[in-house]
C-alpha cells in the first residue's frame, strides 16, 4: 500500500518533468511523452478497476441456505434438481411456473446405495431411477 501512496506525488510530478525539457521537442520527445502519458492514464485505469472490484459492497460470497446438487432435464422445459437444505436432500420438480417436492431423504443413504448393473452408475443417477420407479409404482 506504501507503493500506491507514491503514485499520486508522481503524477503531479509528471507536467513539471515535461516543461523541464528543451524547449524545442523533437518527434522522439514528443513520441515519449506521448508514450508515457498513455502508460499512466492505463496504470490509473487498472488500480481503479482493482479498486472497484476489491471494494464493490456486492462482491461477496453470500452464504446460501440452500445448495444444488444435481440436476438432470427431463424434458424441454423441465428439470429434476436435488437441492441440500440443513443436510438434507430434496429432489424438485421444476417446470416454467411450477415447482414442487418430490422426495426428501438423507444424502449418506443416497450415496450410499448403487443401482443393480454391470457399469456403476453416478450415485444421483441411481438414486433418481429408484425414485421414479417407485413414483411409477404408486
Amino acid at each position: 500500500m506504501k507503493k500506491l501512496a507514491v503514485l499520486p506525488v508522481l503524477l503531479c510530478l509528471l507536467p513539471a518533468m515535461a516543461y523541464a525539457a528543451d524547449s524545442a521537442p523533437t518527434p522522439a520527445t514528443s513520441a515519449f511523452k506521448m508514450t508515457l502519458g498513455l502508460m499512466v492514464v492505463l496504470a490509473v485505469m487498472a488500480v481503479l478497476a482493482w479498486l472497484v472490484k476489491r471494494f464493490s459492497p456486492g462482491s461477496r460470497q453470500q452464504n446460501s441456505v440452500a445448495r444444488v446438487v444435481g440436476g438432470v432435464s427431463v424434458g424441454t422445459r423441465e428439470r429434476v434438481v436435488v437441492v441440500e437444505v440443513a443436510g438434507r436432500w430434496i429432489v424438485v420438480g421444476v417446470a416454467p411456473g411450477h415447482v414442487s417436492a418430490l422426495a426428501n431423504l438423507d444424502p449418506d443413504e443416497a450415496l450410499l446405495s448403487q443401482p443393480a448393473s454391470d457399469t456403476p452408475a453416478p450415485p444421483f443417477a441411481g438414486w433418481l431411477k429408484r425414485a421414479s420407479e417407485k413414483f411409477n409404482a404408486k
